[in-house]
């Protein structure tokens, strides 16, 4: 089925609003048609100035970050645009780690986990929001998901931003490895977790 692809369309299919709402970002909508869903991240409520400035800007990125990720696994496929201020994207089912018990976030959680930052950094995208616990879901088979990518960056694969920012993705995991199981970490995880949290003084995200 196709998705909505008009902002009359997304306010007809809307199920509920996801998170938190607010003039200075986004409305997160889950859409529903029979058994296909959705999401919607919908600028239209912001106020204009911010609408214009940083939403704008965000839509830009999210789109580009989508586009270098088509096809991969764990991260939303771009569905679509209704309109100017709105993306469509596909939906997880699933619980964001701050969520879900422990227990279910196994090594192998973890372990593919750390295989979709290493994609996005294959083809140089940077998430940098990572360490935002709603952005990183458990999904209902025990496999993770990456979502949210209105904070990303596109650089070059490889190179010296890619290197020095693919870091605070890498903490993200490593934060919720320790957390889940404090022991778990090797000594370089624990040496690269700490060095990132050490200058999380001078990052505008978590």
């Amino acid at each position: 089925m196709e998705p909505p692809g008009t902002a009359t369309d997304v306010d007809r299919t809307t199920k509920r609003l996801l998170g938190k709402q607010g003039p200075f970002r986004p409305s997160v909508r889950l859409l529903e048609v029979d058994d296909s869903k959705w999401v919607a991240k919908d600028y239209r409520a912001c106020t204009p100035l911010y609408r214009w400035t940083v939403g704008r800007w965000n839509i830009a990125r999210e789109t580009r970050a989508l586009a270098r990720l088509d096809g991969m696994e764990g991260v939303p496929r771009l569905e679509g645009r209704a309109g100017r201020w709105i993306l469509i994207l596909s939906f997880f089912r699933g619980t964001d780690v701050g969520k879900t018990p422990k227990l279910d976030q196994t090594p192998g959680f973890f372990e593919e986990l750390r295989a979709i930052v290493t994609e996005m950094h294959r083809r140089g995208v940077l998430h940098l929001d990572l360490r935002q616990r709603r952005n990183v879901f458990v999904q209902p088979d025990g496999r993770p998901a990456v979502i949210d990518f209105g904070a990303s960056l596109c650089v070059r694969p490889g190179g010296f931003l890619a290197r020095l920012l693919g870091r605070i993705d890498v903490s993200g995991v490593l934060k919720y490895k320790r957390r889940a199981d404090p022991g778990s970490l090797s000594a370089d995880e624990t040496s690269t977790l700490e060095r990132v949290e050490r200058r999380r003084r001078f990052w505008p995200f978590s």
